[in-house]
């Protein structure tokens, strides 16, 4: 009997052992499952470490980006296009851990919980599920065309809707011929990181439009304020430059000629906690989501900051950096009324659109509505004033510019973002050259290269 009654017990507790065994295996399956079958490792889906059996990629104007031919990877058969969605859509080796084949590979696959990596499609069973992206192709050639073989990010989105139009990093290479990128470490350094999701510059005066929103909700009367600029303030000790003396200039005038004086004075009264506070709103200190890729956190950390650094760190210098995504979508809530619209990349997915009515995120706000009507007002004088209204002829630009000090004796980086006051043509934009020198004239050309062709291509939709 005891020997029945010992045998029992351990049966017993081999079943529970096998029961909590299946469950740990079924949470494991559920939470891991796609990471298991998108191993390159995995020999049904991949052969010598490049995905084989997965469905197409196009653009928004039903433009072939990727698909496998026998096995192969086919681009688009235009070598600039090629380039230039390069890091959406990622190179056959799975190097770029935010493009499209890395981070969609399981959808592009077919892999589902129920079905493994194969759906049922016209009787019989066929690898690989397409998708469509809601970049453009011709603009994100223009963009690659206008980088003109310099560093950089260009991004383009739909401030209403979230849709990325442009999504280029530079420097990229032909997906179809990789060339020899430890052999020339300077040309590549960095072809993997796709810039615009996934690096930090400092921002310089493009900062300035933060600085800007907490005077405007913290300071009474700033826009009847005068401000004294004659070149330089000393403050505690650190000297605060402007590239020219600007004289006595008003608010507006001094976000129009980026005042370094003027925003200095402001930044101090402002205060550190409370500028820490309005720059943790517009997005610094946090990743955003883009259908699940995650951005690089923009860093903004000032409330201890006081004198020179303060002032410094409102000008948008100091330890400030920013990621070009997140920004790119602060300007745009700007536009739109100050909600925050989350950026997507997928249009749809296997024929089903990923901005069905009534799932399309409303968005947040993070910036009072008549604060974003006055930033407004102050962005679009910018473009009248100083960018020159004949450079972005028919955009109706609100933008600011940025010429970001980096040190070492190198070149600024040059930063230009904004968007357009169209209700035709809902765009925001972001365009960072890397040691490019003035904002306004080197990043702004690109910028409007690139929006006139955004804006033909929309239109003929």
């Amino acid at each position: 009997m005891k020997i029945l009654t010992k045998r029992a017990y351990a049966l017993l507790g081999l079943s529970v052992l096998l029961i909590a065994g299946i469950f740990v295996f079924i949470i494991k399956y559920i939470n891991n499952a796609s990471d298991w079958v998108q191993h390159p490792t995995n020999k049904h889906l991949f052969i010598n470490g490049q995905l084989q059996t997965t469905g197409k990629i196009f653009d928004r104007k039903g433009e072939t980006l990727l698909q496998t031919v026998e096995g192969v990877h086919k681009y688009h058969s235009d070598l600039t296009v090629r380039k230039a969605v390069m890091h959406a859509i990622g190179d056959s080796y799975g190097n770029i851990v935010t493009s499209a084949q890395v981070a969609f590979g399981d959808r592009l696959s077919g892999w589902n919980l129920v079905n493994g990596a194969y759906r049922f499609n016209a009787q019989r069973y066929k690898p690989g599920s397409d998708m469509t992206l809601t970049l453009d192709a011709e603009v994100c050639a223009e963009a690659y065309k206008a980088m003109n073989g310099r560093k950089g990010a260009v991004g383009v989105y739909n401030y209403k809707t979230g849709e990325i139009i442009c999504m280029v990093s530079t420097p990229t290479f032909d997906p179809e011929n990789r060339p020899d990128i430890m052999g020339n470490p300077d040309k590549y350094e960095g072809v993997y990181i796709n810039r615009l999701l996934s690096a930090a510059y400092t921002p310089g005066s493009v900062f300035k439009l933060v600085t800007a929103e907490a005077a405007i909700e913290t300071i009474q009367e700033i826009d009847s304020r005068t401000f004294e600029c004659r070149g330089e303030k000393i403050i505690d000790g650190d000297r605060v430059t402007c590239p020219t003396s600007h004289g006595n200039i008003t608010f507006k005038q001094a976000l129009a000629n980026s005042c370094n004086v003027a925003f200095a004075e402001i930044a101090l009264e402002i205060g550190s906690s409370t500028l820490q506070k309005y720059a943790d709103k517009a997005g610094f200190n946090s990743s955003y989501k883009v259908d699940g890729i995650s951005t690089f956190v923009g860093k903004a950390d000032i409330s201890d900051a006081e004198g020179g650094e303060l002032a410094w760190a409102g000008i948008g210098q100091y330890s400030n950096t920013a990621n070009p995504m997140n920004f790119m979508t602060y300007v745009g809530a700007i536009a739109n009324d100050g909600v925050r619209v989350s950026p997507t990349i997928i249009k749809n997915h296997n024929g089903i659109s990923s901005l069905l009515s009534g799932l399309v995120s409303k968005g947040d706000r993070v910036i009072a509505k008549e604060t974003a009507a006055i930033l407004e007002m102050m962005m679009r004088n910018n473009t009248i004033e100083v960018y020159g209204e004949r450079n972005f002829e028919g955009l109706e630009l609100c933008a600011k510019s940025g010429t970001a000090e980096v040190g070492g004796g190198l070149t600024p980086h040059a930063w230009f973002a904004g968007y357009m006051d169209r209700d035709d043509c809902p765009l925001a934009f972001v365009v960072i050259v890397e040691n490019g020198g003035s904002g306004s004239k080197v990043a702004g050309s690109v910028a409007g290269k690139v929006l006139r062709k955004a804006v033909d291509r929309i239109l003929i939709e």
